[in-house]
C-alpha cells in the first residue's frame, strides 16, 4: 500500500513499534523527509528517480514445500521508485530502519549537489 498524508492514519501496526501515536507522528515525519528527497531529485533534473514509501499491510504466505522459516514482512516499509513501482530501493525496512535510509539518501543528494 503507497503511504499518503490521506492514509496514513489507517495503518495500524507497524513492526517493531508500540505506541500508535508516535509511530503515526513519525511516520509524517518521515514523509516529508521523503518530499524533501523527491525536490531535491527533481531539482537535479533526476524526477524519474522519485520514491514513495510502500506499507507492507498483509502477511507473507507460508509455503508448504519451504524448510527453513518463511520470514513475515506485516508491518514493515519498503521504497519503491515512483514510475516503476515494481523495483524497490533496499529492502524490507522497519521504521527505524526508513528514518536512517532516508537520512543517509538526502546527505548523499546534498552532497552530490554541491
Amino acid at each position: 500500500m503507497k503511504v499518503t498524508n490521506e492514509n496514513i492514519d489507517n495503518i495500524e501496526f507497524i513492526y517493531d513499534f508500540f505506541n500508535r501515536k508516535n509511530k503515526i507522528e513519525i511516520l509524517k515525519g518521515l514523509m516529508i523527509d521523503l518530499m524533501e528527497l523527491n525536490q531535491l531529485l527533481e531539482d537535479k533534473g533526476e524526477s524519474y528517480r522519485k520514491l514513495y514509501i510502500d506499507y507492507i499491510d498483509e502477511h507473507t504466505e507460508y509455503s508448504p514445500e519451504r524448510t527453513d522459516p518463511c520470514p513475515d514482512y506485516y508491518g514493515m516499509f519498503r521504497l519503491r521508485f515512483e514510475n516503476d513501482p515494481y523495483e524497490t530501493v533496499g529492502l524490507e525496512m522497519t521504521i527505524d530502519e526508513l528514518d536512517t535510509i532516508l537520512c543517509a539518501l538526502i546527505n548523499f543528494m546534498e552532497f552530490k549537489l554541491s
